[in-house]
């Protein structure tokens, strides 16, 4: 591996060099598994020795095998997992969003608001893959869903739940608002029929965001003493409600 290429990849690491070069990276053998199963352009593929059996077949002619200290230098995990895959960032619009939200099974799609951990954001693609939802709208200061460890976190889902940055404006323009609160109306009183669910930060919640006027607060019911849910467990609890009525199971 040159050195040109090798920098190039280790400078996806930064938020700023992904929109750049409109590519991210995924490791390891299932999620590269997941990449190649779903429909984004897979640029490059790069294994050691010892994880040349992990490299699908349909992409071997892009794969190139590797030194254990390149993987090393170009891995974005704590232990490099072997196998690292360079895919292009889909260029989505979000009207395209809107439109599969519309017609999935559940017509709701979630709305990530300023969420800053990346494991929550995973969590949150994934339970919105896992209950049929349509896909995933974000605002600014929400944490960039092509990190790795959002990536990671979404366990594929990421490849298969269309998302977007959007403007708050845009996000004004769409009907059905609901969001995650500490009060309001219990999830399981709520009459599920379609829109978006705005889901904040654990920590700051919807602290000077101008949520709509008609959107309507939601609450999960306490029984214990813990003080709050994380974004993504709340997401994945209301989620789990909306398909339970949807499906009548």
């Amino acid at each position: 591996m040159d050195k040109t290429t090798l920098n190039a990849i280790r400078a996806l690491r930064r938020k700023t060099e992904r929109s750049e070069q409109k590519r991210f990276v995924v490791e390891g053998d299932k999620g590269v598994a997941e990449l190649v199963a779903s429909s984004i352009e897979v640029e490059r593929m790069y294994y050691v020795s010892t994880m040349e059996h992990a490299v699908p077949d349909s992409h071997r002619f892009l794969a190139e095998q590797i030194s254990v200290k390149e993987m090393g230098r170009i891995s974005q995990m704590n232990t490099a997992p072997g196998l690292l895959a360079l895919a292009k960032i889909p260029d989505l619009s979000a009207d395209y969003v809107v439109r599969t939200v519309h017609e999935s099974p559940m017509q709701y799609g979630l709305i990530g608001c300023r969420i800053q951990d990346p494991g929550n954001l995973g969590t949150l693609i994934r339970s919105a893959d896992w209950f049929g939802f349509g896909g995933v709208l974000i605002t600014e200061g929400t944490v960039d869903p092509w990190n790795a460890k959002t990536v990671q976190a979404s366990m594929g889902s990421i490849f298969r739940i269309p998302i977007v940055e959007v403007s708050f404006d845009f996000l004004h323009g769409l009907s059905g608002h609901c969001h995650l609160e500490m009060h309001g109306t219990p999830h399981s009183e709520m009459s599920w029929e379609s829109g978006w669910i705005w889901v904040g930060s654990e920590s700051h919640g919807f602290e000077e965001v101008e949520l709509p006027s008609s959107s309507i607060a939601v609450h999960i019911p306490r029984v214990g003493a813990a003080e709050s849910l994380n974004a993504g467990v709340a997401s994945a609890i209301v989620c789990s409600e909306i398909a339970r009525v949807k499906t009548g199971k």
